[in-house]
């Protein structure tokens, strides 16, 4: 990937840093061969691989509402192919894609296109990792991008994603869509199909999920079978857009739809049962990826892959240590403010989780209390945005709670980007399946993280018309992530927990639970802990919520990496602004920061430094042109 790196900050010193004549002379060239040849964007030319990709991944292309004629043809009728072959056809079609991207003459590109290109380049590179490491697994599994060592477990998979794109995310408007919703549900048991002969080829290679993973896993499924046909949230969510867009015919259109469930989701969701029930007697209760075939090997990727670092397991390790202890000093000092004094800092906030002043009721009207609060507080961030902000979003965030079919499966809380054609906004999902585990002090935080000034206002603004959709799909999940802690951050800068320490606790105890993160990740993956030791030590270090921990790490064992992500982007960004304030002085303007950062969408962190150093410099060299001038 280094390669990648100095082609995109040669051109990049090209366009942003030349000098005025040599620019102008070079202008004048361009415009010269500009009237006889016609250079196509980026985007142009990323069209037909863009479509290859989504031939690849065909569900993406639903998750973000891109339409067909840019999708390509029939798209919205099918589904991956999971299978053995088709796992290895992904990898050779997604590394000829890269080759083709590395063919494209960066000169002839936009300043922003070229780091466009560069942040796709090497994205798709580190997503290639982990497949030249092992065999097993599968790529492109989450959301189109990350690679998932166990092609089946509790939230990801073809049994996840499924129910969750239909209902949520797939557009019907029109009988053409409604032919196509119809068509998935009844390719879906062939779809299992691959899934189930992958999940087999992977355990004659000894892959075997943890026992509690399956468990889950199992009891996912199954809450899939509670509903008779006709009311199953993939017939109930058919008939109300049918009903909504006014579609003819649909009463037809819903009756087949609830037949197709009962003859097709339902039996291929009770092969998957069976298939898992079978591995099940071959499971072990070993957590960590070091214990499956090349496993080390494979963390390491994972490391580099989602996020983004060169760092060893040892070093995340130690400085989650580091981290855990910066942030248990700050927790106590508050804790102290508020009349917790006595114990650690996890015993304090055990104490604080069991308040019932800070937890809402398992009820109807819990619930809408907690909906009521969300929207409150982020009508109160969005007040100080253009303090912090030039750019800002262009569309407000909806906010819904996961519908109580998938939310057991759901891990928390998460953001769904605004869907290509415009039919869907940026969404805040939150599960309320345990409200034990959302206590009222930590709410204010997680909003800021997942709407503004997080995920929301960082898609929206890394959003291009004129940039190719890859830049969207292909994103650094420690970019992105890194970005939604820092905001959290961010928020208590603004002013958002003045006079409030009960709930600036709760924001230092989502700042430690990435820290903890660091810890428990690498421990289980890297350092032989157990899933209860992992769990023990996150509900001690943090005082969260059983049910929140064991949710977390048992996230943590089927995605080995992804969490990392947080702290070590948070962390860079604090790095990079750091160093603009030193550089800068006086002249320093958090706003363009934060523009400068954002405007090109979530790079890989390596991208992400150099872009901005380039900025530095640029930035430097204005002020002092400017003050020789005065």
């Amino acid at each position: 990937m280094k390669r990648i790196i100095n082609a995109l900050m040669l051109a990049m010193l090209a366009t942003g840093c030349s000098d005025p004549n040599t620019t102008q002379t070079n202008q004048t060239t361009e415009q010269a061969k500009a009237e006889t040849v016609q250079v196509l964007s980026l985007k142009q030319q990323l069209a037909p691989i863009t479509q290859r990709y989504f031939a690849l991944r065909p569900e993406i292309a639903t998750y973000y509402g891109v339409a067909e004629d840019e999708a390509g043809k029939d798209v919205l009728s099918k589904l991956t192919d999971y299978s053995p072959s088709g796992e290895n056809h992904r990898r050779k079609a997604l590394k000829a894609i890269l080759a083709e991207l590395n063919g494209i003459d960066a000169s002839q590109l936009s300043a922003s296109e070229q780091v466009s290109l560069g942040s796709i380049k090497s994205e798709i590179a580190s997503a290639l990792l982990p497949a030249e490491t092992v065999a097993y697994g599968t790529m492109l599994g989450e959301y189109g991008v990350w690679f998932l060592p166990y092609v089946v477990n509790h939230l990801s998979g073809l049994h996840v994603e499924f129910p969750g794109y239909m209902e949520d995310k797939f557009a019907v408007t029109t009988p053409e869509q409604a032919k196509a919703y119809l068509n998935r549900l009844t390719m879906y048991p062939a779809a299992m199909g691959t899934v189930i002969d992958k999940l087999d080829q992977d355990v004659q290679m000894g892959v075997i999920p943890p026992d509690f993973i399956i468990d889950k896993t199992i009891a996912v499924l199954q809450q899939q079978l509670v509903h008779h046909a006709n009311e199953h949230p993939l017939v109930s969510s058919f008939k109300a857009k049918l009903t909504a867009a006014q579609v003819p015919e649909s009463e037809a259109l819903v009756n087949s739809a609830a037949e197709l469930v009962e003859t097709k989701y339902y039996p291929a969701t009770r092969q998957l049962i069976s298939a898992l029930q079978a591995v099940r007697l071959k499971a072990t209760h070993v957590a960590g990826l070091g214990h499956q075939p090349q496993g080390a090997k494979l963390y390491k990727a994972m490391i580099k892959h989602l996020a983004n670092s060169e760092m060893t397991p040892d070093e995340i390790h130690q400085l989650g240590l580091d981290e855990v202890a910066r942030i248990t000093a700050e927790m106590d000092v508050l804790l102290k403010q508020v009349g917790y004094r006595k114990g650690t800092v996890g015993e304090r906030m055990q104490r604080l989780l069991k308040n019932p002043k800070y937890i809402y009721p398992n009820t109807a009207e819990g619930k809408q209390q907690l909906m009521t609060d969300i929207h409150g507080y982020l009508a109160k961030v969005n007040t100080k945005l253009p303090l912090w902000f030039g750019l800002l979003p262009n569309q407000d965030v909806a906010v819904e709670a996961v519908p109580n079919s998938r939310a057991a499966a759901t891990s928390g809380a998460f953001y769904d980007a605004p869907s290509q054609d415009g039919s869907r906004r940026g969404t805040f999902w939150i599960s309320l399946y345990d409200m034990a585990a959302l206590p009222s002090y930590s709410l204010q935080t997680l909003t800021y993280h997942e709407t503004n000034p997080g995920h929301h206002l960082q898609t929206l603004i890394g959003l291009s018309d004129t940039l190719p959709l890859l830049s969207t799909i292909f994103y650094s999940n420690a970019a992105g992530e890194g970005w939604a802690l820092y905001a959290e951050r961010l928020a208590a800068e603004m002013g958002m927990y003045q006079d409030n320490p009960i709930n600036d606790l709760g924001r230092l105890q989502s700042e430690l639970h990435r820290a903890v993160r660091l810890v428990v990740d690498t421990g289980m993956h890297a350092k032989d802990w157990s899933r209860e030791q992992a769990i023990d030590y996150a509900v001690a270090t943090e005082g969260i919520h059983l049910s929140e921990a064991t949710g977390e790490i048992e996230r943590y064992v089927v995605w080995p990496g992804q969490a990392l992500g947080y702290k070590l982007g948070e962390l860079k960004i604090i790095e990079l602004r750091t160093k603009a304030k030193k550089a800068l002085g006086d002249k320093f303007d958090i706003k363009i920061f934060h523009d400068r950062l954002l405007e090109n969408g979530a790079l890989p962190l390596d991208l992400l430094e150099q872009k901005m150093d380039l900025w530095l410099e640029s930035a430097k060299a204005a002020n002092v042109a400017a003050e020789t001038k005065v």
